[in-house]
């Protein structure tokens, strides 16, 4: 199994725009500024590539701090650990600095790397003009007096270029046009190259832990539902490909969930009819972020059909029996008797003995498959014996 990066690090992107509470697509749109000003600029080849990434991965280190300083930090940190070039890192962790010195960092002119300030002005731009629903000559105007009023934050190459792009009226018409994604397509010229399992896993375990350290009810929860699918599918008898997808699945089912206020996932009691129905909408949100990566197409249906129970009950499909795989009924079973087994901010986690009579009854509702909760029961009783 093999993944291209470009694919991957677009759909992923979607995930740092929910978490930021944006519209769909900012990290898309601040790439697509971004790419133009660097191709104008002519900057090498390679190094656009490079800043094409870092403008799509700007935002990761922001879903659970709005410190800015923070957020760079952190991001910095999360891309050092992902099998992509360092220096993309770097590209990140400077793009808040301001070219007259006043970003978190204080640097100032030359001293910020290029990339980095390319990245700030389509970041700031994307910011105020993002949301616009409509183009026509006042929304130009605006955008110039915008750039002359701040003049003083960016680079006078980079902002002579904005200027000149501005002028010719494609840029803008791609920028608002409500087919971005194929304009994105057609116009970024990045083929990227193909990850191996391994370099996936990683961006999956990385993306995992933004997903679940924004709760402390949920910190590592998606990581032991993939320890617990590792142990099942290989006993199952699955082949490795299908280890390795479930695994991903695993670290990615709750993507959605950045989607969500922390004020629901925190709720000490339970929800009510209006947060239960935000609530349901995190695997609508994690399957429209994992469909967008080619070749994602099973991980996304392990991830996403979690919540399906076979009774035709469960969200956001409402899938009946027939219609639910049984990897998908490995994952939703998985997925409960993790969440039985952490404390939540409701309850206490419970004994297994509960635990088991809870997924029991579940079966006796037809929610879950009672021949696999069988099979998994013994699997996960013998790894206690061992």
């Amino acid at each position: 199994m093999e993944i291209n990066i470009r694919s991957l690090i677009e759909g992923l992107s979607y995930a740092l725009d929910v978490a930021e509470k944006s519209y769909l697509s900012h990290s898309k749109h601040v790439a697509y500024i971004s790419s133009m000003i660097a191709k104008d600029l002519k900057l090498p080849i390679e190094q656009q590539e490079d800043l094409y990434y870092a403008a799509l991965l700007h935002d990761i280190g922001r879903s659970n701090t709005y410190l800015i300083e923070e957020h760079c930090i952190i991001g910095r940190d999360i891309l050092l650990k992902l099998p992509i070039k360092d220096i993309i890192s770097e590209y990140v962790y400077f793009h808040h600095e301001h070219f007259n010195g006043t970003g978190p960092f204080e640097l100032k002119g030359d001293k910020i790397p290029l990339p980095s300030q390319i990245i700030c002005i389509a970041d700031l731009f994307d910011k105020v003009f993002g949301d616009v629903d409509e183009l026509n000559l006042g929304t130009i105007n605006e955008i110039k007096r915008w750039l002359n009023i701040n003049h003083e934050l960016f680079n006078p190459q980079i902002l002579s270029s904005f200027h000149k792009l501005i002028e010719t009226e494609y840029i803008l018409l791609d920028y608002f046009s409500h087919e971005f994604n194929n304009v994105l397509f057609k116009r970024i010229d990045v083929q990227g190259y193909n990850l191996d399992i391994g370099g996936v896993k990683e961006f999956a375990q990385a993306f995992s832990k933004i997903i679940d350290t924004r709760s402390k009810f949920t910190y590592e929860h998606s990581l032991g539902i993939a320890k617990l699918v590792d142990k099942i599918t290989v006993k199952l008898g699955y082949d490795y490909e299908i280890q390795n997808k479930m695994h991903i699945a695993a670290l990615l089912h709750d993507t959605g969930k950045l989607a969500i206020s922390n004020d629901i996932i925190d709720k000490e009691g339970k929800l009510d009819e209006r947060e239960r129905y935000e609530m349901n909408k995190h695997t609508y949100y994690t399957r429209w972020i994992l469909e967008q990566i080619e070749g994602f197409e099973d991980i996304t249906n392990y991830a996403a059909n979690h919540h399906e129970k076979l009774n035709g009950k469960g969200y956001p499909y409402h899938l009946h029996e027939e219609q639910i795989g049984e990897l998908d009924r490995v994952m939703t079973i998985c997925d409960v008797y993790q969440a039985l087994t952490e404390d939540r901010p409701y309850r206490n986690k419970m004994p297994i003995n509960k635990v088991w009579s809870i997924i029991d009854e579940m079966v006796n509702n037809n929610e879950l498959d009672g021949i696999l909760v069988g099979k998994i029961k013994n699997i996960l009783k013998e790894e206690i014996v061992l």
